[in-house]
């Protein structure tokens, strides 16, 4: 292998890697927001206004947390090529 060889497989390498650090960055702060939702509705009574929003704020997140999922199944080619740009579960129709 050249010395060019190697350096672009590093370059790629890199790249891989600063994505899935981005990726999981990612994942570990929608957990954040839906363990500190989770609590908020397990440790207070919300009125049903607020409730909404805390449920309505978990479901957006699910769904982001859904669509980085699927990015990173196509950075390794894990899924279904037409997965990546499928709307989140919350906009499907059954």
């Amino acid at each position: 292998m050249s010395e060019s060889e190697f350096d672009r497989l590093r370059g790629q390498m890199d790249e891989a890697i600063a994505g899935v650090r981005e990726i999981t960055h990612d994942l570990s702060n929608r957990v954040g927001i839906l363990r500190m939702a989770v609590y908020y509705l397990q440790s207070t009574e919300p009125d049903e206004e607020r409730r909404t929003q805390y449920y309505t704020m978990m479901n957006e997140t699910l769904d982001k947390t859904e669509v980085t999922l699927r990015r990173l199944r196509a950075i390794f080619g894990l899924g279904p090529v037409g997965e990546l740009n499928a709307p989140p579960p919350s906009e499907r129709t059954p």
